[in-house]
């Protein structure tokens, strides 16, 4: 299983959140939408210098690029 950041995901690839650097207020800010350590998400849109689109429990949802930073993804499938 690759990890890489949520930054450097593919779109249209699905992911596991492998992990989520410690930063307090990111942990939150996630966990209350839902996405913690072992989440399916799929990447809708990823371009350089603009917020990561990703699809999670029936929710499109963006996360700003320096977030995404924070976030390891592992086990990409189509």
């Amino acid at each position: 299983m690759n990890a890489v950041t949520l930054s450097d995901a593919t779109p249209g690839s699905r992911y596991c959140i492998l992990e989520i650097k410690e930063e307090s207020r990111l942990v939150n800010r996630l966990s209350s939408m839902g996405l913690l350590c072992g989440s399916m998400i799929e990447i809708c849109q990823n371009h350089k210098k603009q917020p990561v689109l990703l699809f999670a429990r029936d929710t499109l949802i963006a996360i700003g690029r320096e977030e995404s930073k924070k976030i390891m993804v592992g086990g990409a499938a189509q």
